[in-house]
C-alpha cells in the first residue's frame, strides 16, 4: 500500500552539548563533548516516515547557507522529497544540552523556519491531491500550519498535529485535527489540567475532544502512552529501552504513527508500533538516526 504523507514543518541543525546535568539558572558548567546533527521537529518526523517506507513530501524552509544545503541532502537521502523546501535567511538551529541520564533541554533559533508563509504552503496545493496523512508541529508560524491543515482537510486527509513547542492553538485548527499528540506538559498547557493521573488524563483529553479533535494520544515517556477517542480510551505500554539521547523521541513516534495508520493499523496497534520505533531512536545519538529495515512497514 502506497503511504502518501506530507510534512509541513521545521528543519534545524542540532548543536548538542553533553553535560553532567541540565544547567540551572545562574550556573556555568563544562560540556564534556560536542556534536552536530540534523534536526527540526518536522524534519525528524519526515525522515522517520521516509525510512519506514512512506512516500514523504516536505514543505518548509532552510537557510541560503551550507547548513541548508546539507540538511536538504540528508532528507533526500532518507527518502524525503524536498522540492517544496525553499532556501532563504539562515537555517534554524537547536542548542541542546544532553545530560548523563539521557535527558535534554533545548533552545531554538527558528531562522528560516519562521519565514514559512501561508503563500508558500498554497503554492504546494497540488501536493495535497495525493495525501493520506498530513503531519504538523508548531515550529513554523501558526498561519502556515493552519493553511496546510485547510488544504489537507479539503482533500479528506487525516491530520496529525504534534502541539510542540507548547502554545495555545486556535479552536478552528483543532476542529480539523484527526489525532492530537501532546506530551504531558503540552496537554496541561492546552487544558489547564495536570496530567498526573488517569482521571486527569481523561478529563484533559475530553476537553480536546469537545473542541473537535477526533483522537488524542498523550506520550508519557517511559510510562507509555494514553489515548482517547469518543468510543474508547486506555494506556499502551512503552517499549523498554536504555536511553542514550531522548532528542527526537516524540518526533520519531509521530512519524511512525503516521506510517502505521497509512498502513491500515488500528490506533492502538499504531501506537505500539510507534513506541517501538521511538524506543530504538533513543538508543542512538541525534534525532535522525538510521532506522533498521526490520521496522519498515
Amino acid at each position: 500500500m502506497t503511504k502518501n504523507i506530507i510534512v509541513a514543518g521545521s528543519i534545524n541543525i542540532d548543536l548538542v552539548y553533553e553535560v553532567p546535568h541540565i544547567v540551572k539558572e545562574g550556573e556555568t558548567i563544562h560540556s564534556t563533548k560536542h556534536a552536530m546533527f540534523f534536526g527540526g521537529k518536522g524534519a525528524n518526523q519526515a525522515v522517520t516516515a521516509g525510512q519506514l517506507g512512506a512516500d514523504v513530501r516536505f514543505i518548509g524552509s532552510v537557510g541560503a547557507d551550507d547548513h541548508g544545503v546539507r540538511a536538504k541532502e540528508n532528507m533526500e537521502q532518507k527518502n524525503v522529497n524536498t522540492t517544496a523546501v525553499s532556501s532563504q535567511g539562515a537555517t534554524g538551529q537547536a542548542i541542546i544540552q544532553l545530560s548523563d541520564e539521557g535527558e535534554n533541554s533545548i533552545v531554538l533559533f527558528p531562522g528560516a523556519n519562521f519565514l514559512v508563509t501561508p503563500e508558500q504552503i498554497q503554492k504546494s496545493k497540488v501536493m495535497f491531491e495525493k495525501c493520506d496523512i498530513l503531519l504538523l508541529q508548531l515550529e513554523i508560524p501558526i498561519e502556515a500550519v493552519e493553511k496546510a491543515a485547510e488544504l489537507a482537510s479539503a482533500k479528506g486527509a487525516e491530520i496529525i498535529l504534534n502541539p510542540a513547542p507548547a502554545r495555545e492553538i486556535p479552536d478552528s485548527l483543532l476542529q480539523m485535527v484527526s489525532i492530537l499528540t501532546p506530551n504531558e506538559t503540552e496537554l496541561e498547557l492546552l487544558t489547564g489540567i495536570t496530567a498526573d493521573s488517569e482521571e486527569n488524563l481523561s478529563k484533559a483529553c475530553s476537553i480536546m475532544l469537545d473542541k473537535g479533535v477526533q483522537a488524542v494520544v498523550v506520550t508519557l515517556g517511559s510510562k507509555g502512552a494514553f489515548y482517547m477517542t469518543s468510543e474508547e480510551s486506555g494506556f499502551v505500554a512503552a517499549e523498554i529501552a536504555v536511553a542514550v539521547d531522548t532528542t527526537g523521541a516524540g518526533d520519531s513516534f509521530n512519524g511512525a504513527l503516521a506510517v502505521a495508520l497509512c498502513n491500515g493499523d488500528l490506533l492502538t496497534d499504531a501506537i505500539t508500533y510507534a513506541s517501538k520505533v521511538a524506543a530504538f531512536v533513543v538508543t542512538e545519538m541525534g534525532a535522525q538516526p538510521d532506522i533498521p529495515k526490520e521496522f519498515d512497514r
